[in-house]
C-alpha cells in the first residue's frame, strides 16, 4: 500500500514481503534514493558474487524501513508541510518504508522492529520535532 501526499509524492509505503510466491519482489521504483525488495530462494541458489560500484548520490532526505518483527504499531504520516494524511498500522511481518514527510510511532502491543536509514547520522540536523 502506498501513501501519497495530496500532490502524489511518495510519502511511505507498507509492504508483506513474503505474501505470495515470486522468488523476487522488488517493492520500488529504480528512480527512488531507497529501495526495497524480498527475496524466497529454494536451497543451493545463489546470487552471485558481486559488490556495488562507488557512486557519487545525491540523496535529499532520509527515509526509513521499520521491519515488525513483533506487535503492532500505529503509524502517523505526515506530509512535508507537516499536515497529518493518514494513520496506518503496521504488524508483525509487514514493513513500512518511509519516504518523505514526517511520521510518529505509537506500539499498540508490546514490539519489536528494526530501524534501517542511511547514514552517517547527525541528531543534531537530521530530525526536526513538531
Amino acid at each position: 500500500m502506498k501513501i501519497l501526499d495530496s500532490n502524489k509524492n511518495l510519502l511511505a509505503q507498507i509492504i508483506k514481503p513474503f505474501d505470495g510466491n515470486s522468488p523476487k519482489n522488488f517493492f520500488t521504483e529504480n528512480d527512488l534514493d531507497f529501495q526495497a525488495a524480498s527475496f524466497q530462494l529454494e536451497k543451493d541458489e545463489k546470487i552471485e558474487r558481486h559488490i556495488h560500484n562507488n557512486q557519487e548520490r545525491i540523496i535529499q532526505t532520509t527515509s526509513e524501513a521499520l521491519i515488525v518483527t513483533e506487535g503492532l504499531i500505529s503509524v502517523e504520516i505526515y506530509d512535508m508541510d507537516l499536515n497529518f494524511i493518514q494513520n496506518v498500522n503496521v504488524t508483525s511481518g509487514e514493513v513500512i518504508l518511509l519516504f518523505a514527510g514526517g511520521h510518529s510511532l505509537s506500539m499498540l502491543e508490546h514490539s519489536k522492529f528494526v530501524e534501517i536509514k542511511q547514514g552517517p547520522y547527525n541528531e543534531k540536523n537530521d530530525k526536526k520535532r513538531f
